[in-house]
């Protein structure tokens, strides 16, 4: 191991840097929409597990992975943690970093891609400081872990058809299960990685050599998966095929019954445009990583279609198939199949990774030509821009556009979802705890993001806010304007707003 450290110590620093900086303001992000409804899963599946309760048999989420949320609850257990607030700081920062480590993987995947520090702290820049994945690494314990889990699995896949020794190849089982645990679309690991073993397979017959021992390769793998899956995972235990087949048709078909408001129109949550993945997905990237990552796709597809043989066969050449295929095979999936993906395209997150490798695949290339200094600067330039957009609107990166929309005054929240999962509502509700001093807060609002950070105040100003349903005896009215984008209220005062990209994402008025 020590051979390696002089190797990786810029990405070293770099972790250790973002580490202190997720310390410096992990607290200043409020509870998502579904974060309480995370952790109550998280809490059932702990009291089945170790307490013989069977309240997970008929829990209405108990199809939804538990590898993240079973770990999140036993910590918080072990640390005997029993305020809301203290409750929530924890999972936020312990989300965060198992998001960082798994940036530092990325860094360590693409510095042995691309053997170039340079390449591979940009790497890093890119996995851990995107600016919406990094507000989402804080407050989302189901997209965000599953990236991470996906992200180390990439590594170790990368090690192990690398190295060739069967204890890597039982690893990567074992990593591929845990990612698969969090999120069922983890399966995808199994028909990519099943195509490598399977030409490993023929080229062994073809050569009359090594033939038990890829089957044994990819007997570990099969069992580290399977042992991994069903171990962290249990809803599984009881009848493993038929549950995960039911989990994964649960997260395809997500019941939701709402609208979603896209490029301005209101649409039914099932009936989305074929658009909405790739509009969001442009529109929320970082132009320069847009147009790399693309870039490198078309590139790595191109030299496939000139020399198959070679990628196919070629170890290292296949990862970036891989990475090709991971990126484009989901969202072909979600685009005919229909699947549900609302809320931007967060249930996709996990793709990014592999974009990122994309991104680095085609700055490499170019980097070798006469232009390298100006593609340095270019990088630099893109990562000065986003960090500023980032440290600006702090701690709201969740909202970030780049400028291929229209940053026009309220343009934003008249056109697409905006801070939907209501976490601003944390900076509304300090804001009425510190100005309004009286004993009782009275709040005419009943959506979950507000119940749910109030948990995050201290407890003494939780006692003062009060929740009702008749409008005429509240102080105010809070609104993050989802499902009502357009509603205002003229006739009363703005008492506290919050903007971002010169839209608003959060509104309190004043009743009296």
């Amino acid at each position: 191991m020590k051979k390696y450290l002089p190797d990786y110590f810029p990405g070293i620093i770099l972790f250790f840097l973002a580490v202190i900086i997720g310390l410096v303001v992990y607290q200043d992000y409020g509870i998502s929409w579904d974060e309480t409804i995370q952790r109550d899963l998280g809490n059932v599946t702990y009291n089945y597990v170790f307490k013989g309760d069977q309240a997970l048999k008929t829990y209405q989420d108990k199809a939804l992975g538990t590898g993240f949320e079973l770990p999140l609850v036993i910590l918080e257990r072990c640390l005997k943690l029993k305020d809301s607030r203290d409750i929530y700081l924890m999972r936020h920062m312990v989300t965060h970093i198992f998001f960082l480590i798994s940036a530092f993987c990325g860094y360590v995947l693409a510095l042995r891609l691309f053997k170039n520090q340079f390449i591979a702290c940009l790497g890093f820049l890119l996995l851990a400081f995107n600016p919406r994945l990094y507000a989402h690494s804080f407050f989302n314990s189901k997209d965000i872990p599953f990236l991470s889990a996906f992200l180390i699995s990439m590594l170790i896949c990368h090690v192990a058809f690398e190295k060739n020794k069967y204890g890597w190849y039982f690893l990567l089982g074992l990593a591929c299960g845990y990612a698969t645990s969090i999120r069922s679309m983890g399966i995808i690991f199994l028909p990519i990685i099943g195509i490598f073993f399977l030409i490993d397979f023929f080229k062994s017959i073809q050569l009359k050599e090594g033939v038990n021992q890829v089957i044994f390769r990819t007997f570990l793998f099969l069992t580290g998966f399977c042992s991994m899956l069903c171990l962290v995972w249990p809803f599984l235990w009881a009848a493993p095929a038929k549950n995960f087949i039911d989990a994964f048709h649960s997260l395809a078909n997500i019941p939701s019954g709402g609208k979603v408001l896209f490029n301005g129109t209101w649409y039914d949550n099932e009936k989305l445009p074929l658009a909405y993945m790739p509009v969001w997905f442009t529109i929320t990237i970082p132009e320069l990583w847009l147009a790399s990552g693309i870039a490198g796709f078309l590139w790595i597809i191109i030299a496939f279609v000139k020399r198959p043989l070679h990628y196919l066969l070629n170890a290292p050449e296949r990862n970036y198939l891989l990475y090709a295929a991971c990126f484009s095979g989901p969202v072909i999936a979600m685009i005919v199949f229909h699947g549900v993906n609302i809320d931007d395209w967060r249930h996709l997150y996990f793709i990014y990774p592999s974009f990122v490798m994309m991104v680095l695949f085609a700055i490499n290339r170019l980097e070798q030509g006469r232009g390298k200094l100006i593609i340095q600067s270019a990088c630099m330039l893109q990562i000065g821009i986003t960090s500023y957009f980032m440290i600006r609107n702090h701690p709201f990166q969740q909202v970030y556009f780049n400028s291929l929309v229209s940053h026009e005054k309220e343009y934003l929240r008249n056109n697409f979802e905006l801070e939907y999962w209501g976490c601003s509502f944390k900076q509304g509700l300090e804001h009425l705890v510190s100005a309004n001093k009286s004993d009782s807060i009275k709040i005419y609002w009943s959506v979950q993001p507000l119940f749910n950070n109030i948990l995050m105040l201290r407890e003494q100003d939780r006692k003062r806010i009060f929740v009702i349903d008749d409008r005429k005896g509240a102080d105010y009215i809070i609104t993050n304007f989802r499902g009502n984008h357009k509603v205002e209220y003229p006739d009363l005062k703005a008492e506290y707003s919050i903007s971002v990209l010169n839209s608003t994402i959060m509104c309190i008025y004043k009743l009296h």
